[in-house]
């Protein structure tokens, strides 16, 4: 193959994955709304719709030789073949294989490039003889079962079939032309002034028209330069480039607004794949959920929604999961079986976008919320007692906080919603949170409708500059030595009545102090940032001003530096590292922490310091070697039981600080094993993972039944959450 015709084959690739990607999505929305059960009309247009979106992928898919694909939309092609027919209603149990499939063609259309693929031939042998059970127990309105050989359709020609008794079966004459409706939408052609372009090209467009930002600054440096002379002969000159500037900043302001305007998306571009989302928790949790969308059309800069897609599914998760109780529950409580889950998108004046994610649950368990708080040590005993629900809430935001007492290998580890919230953070944006217990959970999310034009605070520490970006900078203030209170060996000064850390930059990054007298004599230049309602007051040596400008990444060699996200170029060609604002917050906290230790006598160390003795109960050799291994290379103690019954011995005459079982094993079982832990008045609160291939909903609540303190499931183990939920249980 010569190089122009592999080039070609390349860019036909290209062009198929963002097609499929449309297919794909178009029949999962289809799905979901067959799914409701709609009357005949509506029934009729969206199954003739969905038909000809698999048939159209499918024939995408064999131009491009993805033939694992091709068998795949050919298999549901047969099923909706059938369904046009009439001679096949789906049932619930079918949409479940059916979904099934959808999901593997996403995870194949995102592995075209991959040179490993997650799907094997195996999985996809499976899946098209699931299909064939369709096929071969439809209810056929008398007619004979189909063979065992699907059925080859091609729109349009008469239906193929392998035997010579098989019978063809007509395809229906529609009286009228079907169009597309999906979510109650009707398609809409593309307009012939539009044009499609690839987000990249424009991306580099951008980034090319906010160089002239570094132009606009140089200029401005210099004209200050020049009027810094002052020569009489040089002010008519230095006025008309005053002039100059300040024209040629209004066009290239004007001329990245229309950039950036070319990059705006609708919100319906990442809300399309939530009903999906919450039909699948549906599955998971057993709950049942009636999902409300409001203001998907509103547009947004495309960049900020691929960051918002993770952080959105995230909270979703959060609300089917920990917010919406089970149907039981809720007729119980005198609520509707099905939970509310709300999302609205509204447009605030000015450049702002409001996202609001509400559920009609029980709401934030405020109890717990403190309990995670004081067990990770970030309140008091004595101080939750004094908090109000506004101080409350917002911890749900910090890192290691869950309401969950039950963890599993997606939840309740207390990492993603302080994730959630950073990601805002970082796009310029806010969350706030509000519950009422019983009536449910609300998310107030602020978004900019563009990646602004980045602005920083230029600081001194020391000789080095650094950049604060000026959206974590809630104040710049000045205070008084006397000011600053000490408490339990740290640093606070009061703030607008509420007590804050007070930490130097340089501790937190290593650079030493060095003021001459006069300095130590005035007052401190002090900044309080604030990240996700968490403020902290960071003392500087000086604060140079503001500075506009591009932010450049340190690229791949320097991407482990702590504490900084990049660099700018001053106008007068200076080079200054930009501080990572969630790191340096989390850093603070630890510097604090290691400065009191250092000035405690009876300091006895961390509580990980101290040994760890973990019990391991497996049957399988194999996996009883690996989990020592892996708990072991942790720094753990380990001892292993073959099974429940010599583990519960182990535990009645030794002393374990967690215990880590499966549940299938012989003699006595993980979930008997945990009973009878919890049972037992010595073991009551000793904690217990569950490693297990049981991955049903029901098999998951057994386990908290029985009182574990967290399941994984041994399909999608992974080293570093088996060692993070122990760390998080000890």
């Amino acid at each position: 193959m010569d190089r122009k015709q592999e080039a070609f084959l390349l860019e036909l690739l290209a062009e198929f994955k963002i097609e499929a990607a449309e297919h794909h999505q178009a029949i999962i929305s289809g799905l979901l709304e067959l799914e409701k059960s709609p009357a005949p009309p509506a029934l009729k247009t969206l199954i003739e719709t969905v038909f000809r979106e698999i048939h159209s992928m499918k024939g995408a898919a064999r131009a491009v030789n993805q033939g694992e694909i091709e068998r795949l939309c050919q298999a549901m092609e047969s099923v909706f073949h059938l369904a046009k027919q009439g001679t096949l209603t789906l049932s619930a149990s079918m949409y479940d294989i059916l979904y099934k499939v959808v999901d593997t063609l996403g995870v194949l259309l995102s592995e075209i490039d991959a040179s490993e693929k997650s799907i094997g031939a195996n999985r996809i042998v499976q899946l098209t003889k699931q299909i064939e059970v369709i096929l071969n127990t439809r209810d056929l309105k008398g007619e004979e079962p189909a063979s065992n050989t699907l059925p080859v359709v091609d729109a349009g020609t008469k239906e193929k079939t392998a035997g010579p008794s098989a019978k063809p079966i007509p395809m229906p004459v529609f009286e009228t032309p079907v169009h597309p409706v999906l979510l109650g939408k009707v398609e809409k052609p593309l307009s012939p002034d539009t044009v499609r372009i690839s987000t990249a090209k424009l991306g580099v467009l951008l980034r090319e028209a906010e160089e002239f930002i570094s132009a606009k600054a140089t200029l401005g440096y210099l004209i200050n330069e020049v009027a810094k002379k002052r020569d009489k002969e040089m002010q008519p000159v230095v006025k008309e480039m005053e002039q100059f500037h300040r024209s040629m900043a209004r066009m290239i302001d004007d001329h990245l607004i229309d950039i950036k305007t070319t990059l705006l998306s609708p919100f319906s571009t990442i809300l399309e794949i939530i009903p999906k989302i919450v039909r699948d928790l549906e599955k998971a949790f057993d709950k049942q959920v009636v999902l409300t969308i409001q203001g998907e059309e509103i547009e947004i800069d495309r960049r900020i929604l691929e960051e918002m897609k993770d952080p959105l599914i995230h909270l979703i998760r959060n609300c089917v999961d920990h917010g919406l109780e089970t149907p039981d529950t809720r007729k119980r409580a005198g609520k509707a079986t099905a939970g509310s889950l709300m999302i609205t998108i509204t447009k605030l004046s000015g450049l702002d976008v409001e996202l609001h994610i509400r559920d009609d649950g029980a709401g934030i368990n405020r109890a717990s919320v403190l309990q995670s708080a004081i067990k990770m040590g970030m309140v008091t005993s004595e101080s939750a007692l004094q908090m109000t629900d506004q101080e409350i809430f917002p911890l749900i935001f910090r890192s290691g906080i869950s309401t969950s007492s039950f963890i599993t290998d997606i939840s309740g580890r207390g990492l993603g919603m302080a994730i959630v919230a950073e990601k805002i953070a970082k796009l310029g944006g806010s969350i706030s949170v509000d519950s009422s217990h019983g009536q449910g959970t609300s998310f107030n999310i602020s978004l900019p409708v563009t990646l602004a034009t980045f602005r920083g605070i230029l600081v001194r520490v020391n000789e080095q500059m650094f950049i604060i970006p000026t959206t974590a900078v809630e104040k710049a203030i000045r205070v008084r030595k006397e000011e600053v209170k000490s408490v339990e060996t740290k640093q606070i000064i009061i703030y607008n009545g509420e007590s804050l850390a007070l930490v130097r930059v340089g501790d937190v990054l290593g650079i030493p102090e060095r003021k001459s007298k006069l300095e130590n004599m005035l007052p401190m230049p002090v900044l309080i940032l604030a990240m996700v309602q968490k403020r902290i007051a960071f003392v500087v040596d000086e604060v140079l001003g503001e500075h506009e400008g591009m932010v450049k990444t340190l690229g791949p060699q320097l991407a482990h530096i702590r504490n900084i996200s990049g660099a700018t170029i001053l106008g007068n060609g200076r080079i200054i590292p930009i501080l990572n604002i969630p790191e340096l917050m989390e850093s603070a906290a630890q510097v604090r922490q290691t400065l009191a230790e250092a000035e405690t006598d009876n300091y006895e160390g961390t509580r990980e310091a101290r040994e760890r003795y973990i019990l391991v109960a497996e049957d399988s050799i194999t996996l009883r070697a690996l989990l020592r291994n892996i708990i072991e290379s942790a720094g753990y103690i380990v001892k292993t039981a073959v099974d429940g019954m010599e583990a519960f011995q182990f535990l009645k005459n030794e002393t374990f600080d967690l215990v880590v079982s499966d549940v299938e094993m012989p003699r006595m079982n993980g979930f008997d094993l945990t009973v009878r832990i919890r049972d037992d008045k010595r073991l009551s609160e000793l904690p217990v993972i569950l490693v297990t291939a049981l991955d049903s909903p029901d098999d998951r609540q057994r386990g908290m039944e029985a009182g574990a303190n967290a399941y994984i499931v041994k399909s999608s183990f992974e080293q570093s959450n088996l060692l993070e939920m122990i760390k998080r249980l000890l």
